[in-house]
């Protein structure tokens, strides 16, 4: 069971999601909920819970100002941000400290859950690392946390490695061994997965959905997508939009 922390000013929005969303079926054990982050921050420290669900404004520290603060204790958690604000540069400041989704208020129960899903498994992953001692499963876990707040940047296996002062070639195998994929793969399924979450959570334009996520190149993102998906970007969205007026 993952420990899960929820920070929202508006009361109504943390019962809305302790009630409506079957957070203990997902493997989330809520361990608090705060209508301040000052107030959950200390209690993020020393609880170390895996998924941290939080607005964006808020009284006295934003939830991006939280996000920060968080990562700066080398903590690895999920952040779920909800957000009555559906604006181009929050959702593009979320992307880019590595949070898993980006839900809109009022909550879309299936969009929610969608993000909480995919919070668990990337959570799953994370856990299902071999773990053995020393410099490179943490050296690992890094390089994985790192791409998870970088990968909308022009990033290459080059790049990863001289962040790490480690060689190419050797970084290119702990994606295989680890993962059972290789980089440029894991990278493209970061990047394919958030702009799915993007398509079902924002109005933006497909062109804009693709440059926050990576690709400068709409068609080449176009092919990309439909490769991983099985539709376009515009079917997709089309598809996830019928699906949702079928079921209201």
């Amino acid at each position: 069971m993952y420990k899960a922390i929820i920070i929202d000013d508006e009361p109504w929005t943390i019962l809305d999601i302790e009630q409506t969303f079957a957070l203990e079926d997902m493997g989330f054990e809520i361990i608090g909920s705060f209508r301040s982050p000052l107030k959950a921050l200390p209690i993020i420290i020393s609880k170390k819970p895996e998924l941290i669900i939080t607005d964006i404004r808020m009284p006295g520290m934003t939830g991006l100002e939280l996000i920060q603060k968080v990562r700066s204790h080398h903590l690895n958690c999920e952040f779920i941000i909800v957000s009555g604000y559906n604006d181009f540069a929050y959702a593009k400041e979320a992307i880019a400290y590595g949070v898993t989704g980006y839900c809109l208020k009022p909550l879309d129960p299936a969009e929610t859950a969608s993000c909480l899903e995919r919070a668990r498994t990337a959570l799953n992953l994370r856990n299902a690392l071999p773990a053995s001692n020393g410099y490179i499963d943490d050296t690992f876990e890094s390089i994985l946390n790192y791409m998870s707040t970088h990968f909308p940047e022009k990033l290459t296996l080059k790049s990863l490695a001289a962040v790490f002062d480690m060689n190419p070639n050797y970084c290119c195998t702990l994606f295989t061994k680890y993962l059972g994929k290789t980089f440029s793969q894991h990278l493209t399924d970061l990047r394919i997965t958030e702009a799915q979450s993007l398509f079902k959570s924002t109005n933006h334009s497909l062109e804009t959905v693709a440059k926050m996520v990576g690709y400068n190149d709409y068609f080449y993102f176009s092919k990309v997508f439909k490769k991983h998906c099985s539709y376009s970007p515009k079917e997709y969205r089309r598809q996830f939009h019928n699906i949702k007026e079928s079921d209201s």
